[in-house]
């Protein structure tokens, strides 16, 4: 099987009308690697409010992937939890360090976000929109506001691309 360049799998698939997208965290990673990494993520994460376990699993399966590691938490307390013996307060503590990396994510990436919209260029936003052009529908897995703001940032006059349901005037809206 040949790899396709994007340009190319857009020809192929011209045929296949609509497309879709679903996006992962390549989208952040392109606009801001110095943010969205998982490496960066980690280093800026701050550990203190979890056990010293939630931190270590990182260092057992040698990563700075958040979500592997959430898995690798959840799964092994499946797991346990089905063999007779096992101690209960490590399952819990699983779940409370699975849960608790996935909150630690989600912050960490809120308080590591570019904080304006503004601090996006307009070249960037222009190839986010070229990008998302090609798809009739996107469906994201990521936690930051980077689509969002590339899907409301327009050029002066001109309507989004979708829209978030905050721009219609009140009167608008049926009372009924």
């Amino acid at each position: 099987m040949k790899l396709l360049t994007f340009k190319q799998a857009i020809k192929e698939s011209a045929i296949y009308k609509p497309r879709h997208l679903l996006l992962g965290n390549g989208f952040s990673i392109a606009c801001r690697p110095d943010i969205f990494v998982y490496g960066r993520l980690f280093e800026r994460a701050d550990f203190s409010r979890l056990s010293s376990s939630a931190q270590r699993a990182f260092d057992a399966l040698k990563t700075q992937d958040f979500e592997k590691v959430i898995k690798a938490l959840r799964d092994a307390k499946s797991l346990l939890a089905i063999y007779d013996g096992a101690p209960t307060r490590i399952v819990q503590q699983m779940r409370e360090d699975a849960d608790g990396l996935r909150e630690l994510l989600v912050q960490t990436i809120a308080s590591s976000h570019p904080e304006w919209p503004a601090s996006i260029t307009e070249g960037e936003y222009a190839a986010c929109r070229e990008f998302l052009s090609h798809f009739n529908t996107v469906y994201t897995l990521n936690y930051d506001l980077l689509l969002y703001w590339a899907q409301m940032h327009t050029e002066m006059g001109e309507s989004p691309s979708s829209d978030d349901g905050f721009r219609k005037p009140e009167d608008n809206f049926d009372a009924a």
